[in-house]
């Protein structure tokens, strides 16, 4: 009897941190929905306590009902419904190229030897890209960020969000060749969330210059630039898991961080300097020489392109390798 008291007493005590922790906004108010899809096991506490009635082990049925409380709020927790996933909004942010058409001069045409139909339309015309670079800055707080597939357009960021709060804005500007874009969603008024399902897909054109600005809290970032020509990469983070594929281009590499672990592939082709200034870290740089403060791969001077990489970082893994590309 004196346990059974105990459970509805605990019951009663974890019902009412459930709604504190509501008011507060630590939980979410949809952690009733699935306490509530548990309704069947009051059927099974009540049989259970009709049959353990007035014996040791009454404290049953009470048992199976403050567990079901607790699988419902941790369920929520974890952002998992009863009915599958807990449905995320979706949004895609993206810009065309302007292509420009220039008009060859009939001059120019008239000195062609031998000419068809079909080539005076490729002599007279001539169509290109009117932007040649981009900057992209990305200010986006919880999730996962993704990058590697290419596009058409000039860019193309593919979101799906669990909260309303982190819906993706786009700001954009341009002058004749260049464009610059701040992609934002805007300030979260609630700091208490946990296991965010946040999912960021940047998609980039091989055929334009880019520079990369990604500033974010805590987020896992999974980013293959191999094919793309991006310049500068700079990424600012807190708690990070950061994988990164280097360009085949002459870049630089910024990465401001806390406790992360960055993992760096660089392709055979590329020379590398890496600068790191850190707290306490574990370093794995195989294909390096260190020279003073900084290490130097050994097909630097013979690389086709060059890259420059800075980290700094607080208690971190950092390992560096290089990779075959095919």
């Amino acid at each position: 009897m004196k346990a059974n008291k105990i459970i509805k007493g605990l019951t009663l005590l974890l019902i009412g941190i459930i709604f504190l922790a509501n008011t507060l906004e630590i939980l979410e108010w949809s952690v009733w929905s699935n306490i509530v899809k548990l309704w069947p096991l009051l059927l099974v506490s009540l049989g259970l306590s009709l049959i353990f009635r007035g014996k040791s082990l009454s404290f049953m049925g009470p048992l199976i009902i403050f567990l079901g409380i607790i699988a419902g709020m941790g369920a929520s927790y974890m952002g998992i419904s009863f009915e599958g996933e807990i449905v995320r909004e979706a949004k895609t942010l993206s810009r065309e190229i302007v292509i420009e058409v220039e008009k060859v001069p009939e001059t120019e045409v008239a000195l062609e030897a031998e000419i068809t139909p079909e080539t005076e339309v490729a002599l007279e015309t001539k169509e290109y890209p009117k932007i040649e670079r981009a900057s992209i800055e990305l200010k986006l707080d919880l999730g996962k960020l993704t990058m590697g597939e290419s596009t058409t357009l000039l860019y193309e960021c593919i979101s799906q969000y669990q909260y309303k709060e982190f819906e993706p804005f786009e700001k954009y500007s341009s002058t004749e060749k260049e464009v610059s874009i701040l992609i934002y969603h805007l300030p979260v008024r609630r700091k208490n969330f946990y296991n965010v399902k946040n999912d960021w897909q940047l998609k980039l054109n091989n055929q334009i210059i880019y520079n990369l600005s990604i500033e974010t809290g805590a987020i896992n970032t999974d980013c293959n630039l191999s094919d793309f020509k991006v310049e500068k990469l700079y990424i600012e983070s807190g708690a990070s898991n950061i994988n990164l594929v280097i360009p085949q281009y002459d870049s630089k590499i910024i990465i401001d961080t806390g406790v992360s672990n960055i993992d760096i592939a660089i392709p055979k082709n590329v020379g590398a300097t890496v600068s790191i200034d850190s707290g306490i870290a574990i370093k794995d740089l195989d294909d390096f020489i260190k020279r003073n403060s900084t290490y130097i791969s050994n097909n630097y001077n013979s690389s086709e392109y060059k890259t420059e990489i800075e980290i700094d970082c607080g208690v971190s893994h950092i390992d560096i390798d290089y990779i075959n590309i095919p």
